[in-house]
């Protein structure tokens, strides 16, 4: 029997030898899977650790990814809730807009009565001016009308009383259509004179104006300041607006006529006397 029989029967009959060998000689077994199967497609350790550790990077791969897929559900869960916000907004700038365009169009026709209110204001006021031409136009000629009777008066002034004069005088002013009030007014303060006094004022109206007239058969300079005072006291009184202060006269006592009545158009007082009335007569 040759030798390698012989090792052969042993290992047969003995096969925990062969056990023994390997354990002492691994190698010798990844040489014989050698020629089975090529080295290469044999798993080592250090593989099986690389795959392990690629197995365990695509758990982390997978547990990130699932991650993302939970803040992309929460993002996505945001944006609907932003696209709500942004319908809801747009909306209300819709409802917004289309009140605006009422609230235009109402302007727009608040303009169009304005100005139709405004027209006919200005039509009011152009008929408004022409009265108060008309109306200025009749005050002048009653007050040529007046300077001319005055004037009579004044020629028989001789024989007249200051009272007859002012009696004159207001029944000529009623005879032009003018209503006529006296006013007497106790003047506690003294505003008028310097000291409590009784202040009595000729209250002419006419047309809706108001004229305050001191009716004196001759005026002084310093009866001016009298006057005005008569009429602002008269004001505060009586709560009616003056719309002119007129002094009707026969004549001005003063070595200055032109310098008085200069002084009463600057106080606002208007003096109404027999050679103006003639003046203005002769011009017609």
């Amino acid at each position: 029997m040759s030798l390698v029989e012989e090792l052969r029967r042993v290992l047969l009959e003995h096969p925990e030898i062969l056990v023994e060998v390997l354990t002492a000689r691994p190698q010798i077994l990844y040489e014989a899977l050698a020629k089975i199967a090529p080295w290469e497609k044999l798993a080592t350790k250090e593989d099986v650790a690389r795959l392990e550790g690629e197995i365990a990077a695509l758990r982390g791969d997978v547990a990130a990814l699932k991650n993302d897929v939970a803040v992309l559900k929460s993002d996505v869960a945001t944006l609907k809730g932003d696209v709500a916000t942004l319908k809801s907004d747009v909306a209300r700038l819709e409802s917004d807009v289309a009140v605006l365009k009422d609230e235009v169009t109402a302007v727009k026709s608040d303009v169009e009565v304005l100005k139709g209110d405004v027209a006919t204001l200005k039509s009011d006021v152009a008929v408004l001016k022409s009265d108060v031409a008309k109306l200025e136009k009749s005050i002048g000629e009653v007050e040529r009308r007046l300077g001319l009777r005055i004037e009579a008066l004044g020629a028989r002034w001789g024989v007249w009383s200051e009272e007859a004069f002012r009696a004159g005088v207001r029944e000529l002013l009623r005879e032009a259509g003018f209503s006529v009030e006296r006013w007497v007014y106790f003047d506690s303060e003294g505003y008028v004179y310097g000291h409590p006094a009784e202040v009595e004022l000729d209250v002419v109206v006419r047309d809706g104006l108001v004229f305050a007239v001191e009716i004196t058969a001759a005026v002084k300079r310093g009866d001016l300041v009298v006057v005005r005072r008569k009429a602002d006291l008269y004001e505060r009184a009586s709560g009616r607006k003056v719309d002119r202060v007129l002094i009707i006269t026969a004549f001005i006592h003063d070595k200055n006529p032109a310098l008085v009545e200069a002084a009463a158009g600057r106080m606002g007082i208007r003096i109404v006397k027999p050679e103006e009335a003639g003046a203005a007569g002769g011009g017609g």
